[in-house]
């Protein structure tokens, strides 16, 4: 059924149940037969304002529901929180170390180019015949060095 929001909602029970919502609620039970999701009675005198409307509880093995955390949207993020805090099927050191070793390459990576660059630079300068020989460094500014003078630098300034 498709209500003027253009959203495409399910009847279950008395109640309408928007498509992406019931497809999350879905997806954790795939995930953990123990999750739950529940969507809190907007009209009950136990909600205050800043309530969120769902809540993902886990079923305890006494039968009782522990509320895991709140959500105010059932979109993919609350699958990405789920996976995120699940730490016996998801290795949170392993992921950390991927992260960190991922941005120590690209720092390596970067220092690498840089020195590449600096020693084509160097021996560029050094065979030169030239009594001087200009060039532009990283921030654009253009550096003259002079075979018996002192180094030059014009820094490109632009106007505002």
């Amino acid at each position: 059924m498709i209500l003027d929001d253009g959203k495409n909602y399910h009847e279950i029970g008395n109640a309408l149940v928007e498509h992406d919502a019931l497809r999350i609620a879905q997806a954790i039970k795939d995930y953990d037969e123990d999750l739950d999701v529940v969507c809190l009675d907007p009209y009950s005198q136990e909600i205050k304002v800043n309530s969120a409307p769902y809540m993902v509880v886990c079923k305890m093995p006494d039968g009782t529901y522990q509320k895991v955390f709140d959500a105010w949207q059932l979109d993919d993020r609350v699958l990405e929180r789920i996976w995120a805090a699940d730490c016996q099927r998801f290795d949170t050191l392993q992921s950390i170390d991927k992260i960190n070793n991922g941005i120590k390459m690209t720092k390596e990576n970067r220092y690498r180019d840089k020195m590449e660059d600096n020693n084509e630079l160097a021996v560029a300068i050094l065979r030169s015949q030239k009594s001087s020989f200009t060039f532009k460094n990283e921030r654009g500014d253009e550096v003259k060095i002079n075979e018996r003078g002192p180094r030059e630098l014009n820094r490109n300034r632009k106007s505002i």
